[in-house]
């Protein structure tokens, strides 16, 4: 094997690798975040009821001008009032400017206690039906960092309000590239 396999191999090795020793120190600082959100279905067209993570930014879903969507995850309420995480690509399957692939996990750990995300066992773009107190963990895409490593979040219905039709979520979001801590503060991995 030539040296120059070897350095690219030990590169990708590295990359990968949960020392992060190839990728800048954390940039971005954790924190914790409570939203309301709107079921898609039954509500006016005014009301967010979707959320792009990286952004922290409520939505109504949308095609935007450039071909692109403009949220992650949309809300929905089921017959018996449990909330539908709907991913991008399960509202706007091919939107022209692409739509990004999102992993969800569901976790047996509550959320204040959830630290990390886990490094396998996201189901992509399926919807999930989940309840009041449960975890979800996310894998979204890392379109601006370098070696295209995702983000991770993670994602708890607090309550949810029926006769309103809105859904209150608690959520983190780690906005550091391959960064898989869940925690409020400067991750360090």
């Amino acid at each position: 094997m030539s040296f120059s396999a070897l350095t690219v191999t030990a590169v990708a090795v590295a990359a990968c690798s949960d020392t992060n020793s190839l990728l800048s120190a954390a940039a971005f600082e954790n924190s914790s975040r409570t939203f309301s959100v709107y079921a898609l279905s039954g509500t006016s067209s005014v009301l967010p009821a979707a959320y792009q993570f990286t952004a922290e930014l409520l939505a109504r879903p949308q095609l935007l001008s450039n071909g692109s969507v403009n949220f992650d995850v949309a809300f929905d309420l089921t017959a018996d009032n449990k909330v539908k995480l709907l991913p991008v690509r399960t509202v706007v399957p091919l939107p022209p400017g692409g739509a990004p692939s999102v992993g969800m996990l569901r976790s047996s750990t509550a959320f204040s206690v959830l630290e990390r995300a886990p490094e396998k066992g996201y189901v992509l773009d399926s919807m999930l039906v989940v309840g009041v107190g449960e975890t979800v963990v996310l894998q979204l895409p890392g379109s601006g960092c370098v070696y295209g490593e995702p983000y991770y979040a993670k994602l708890v219905v607090d309550s949810i309000l029926v006769a309103q039709r809105r859904i209150v979520v608690g959520s983190l979001v780690n906005r550091n590239c391959g960064f898989r801590a869940l925690t409020v503060g400067i991750p360090k991995n």
